[in-house]
């Protein structure tokens, strides 16, 4: 099995896909979450702001009528949920990531998030995870409630079979890949 370094390194090429396949894909992704109950019932969502190497989940703001919507703000080496109304409050940061400004959000209680999607480089089909290589949302998923709804959001050739895994990895209830 290679290590979680190897398997980034390897991941970096599969992950550049042309803008029309990440687009069809991104859709397919989409379709697959909001067809889920717990999208459908949930009144707070935390987003991330997807890289060029991830799916569009943004395309989800057209469906999120009704729904509160949180993205995550780099803060003292954790992470932050803050609410924002629209794709416009959200602004360059570290590593070239959007994050909303610090001014101008207000911070999500931990409590009120039904549902998280949740990047990573890749994952299993029954929620093992291997993120970026910070621990920034191992680290938050540890602090959510256990009522809150963790979805794993991937392309379909990001599904591997077994991922190495340590004490600290957190674990996504559900993957959507397509």
């Amino acid at each position: 099995m290679l290590t979680k370094a190897e398997l980034r390194h390897a991941m970096r090429d599969r992950l550049l896909l042309p803008p029309d396949v990440r687009g069809v894909q991104s859709a397919r992704i989409c379709a697959a979450i909001v067809a889920l109950p717990q999208w459908q019932s949930a009144r707070t969502v935390a987003f991330f702001a997807p890289q060029p190497r991830e799916p569009d989940i943004e395309q989800l703001w057209a469906t999120a009528a009704g729904k509160s919507i949180a993205y995550p703000r780099v803060e003292n080496e954790a992470l932050t949920l803050h609410r924002v109304a629209s794709l416009h409050e959200l602004q360059p940061a570290k590593w070239g990531l959007r994050e909303p400004a610090a001014d101008a959000a207000s911070i999500v209680a931990l409590q009120d998030v039904e549902i998280i999607l949740v990047p990573g480089v890749a994952f299993t089909q029954a929620g093992a995870r291997c993120g970026r290589g910070g621990g920034y949302y191992d680290r938050l998923l540890s602090t959510l409630p256990a009522s809150t709804f963790k979805i794993g959001v991937c392309f379909p050739h990001q599904i591997t079979s077994e991922l190495p895994t340590e004490p600290h990895d957190r674990w996504v209830d559900r993957v959507v890949w397509e």
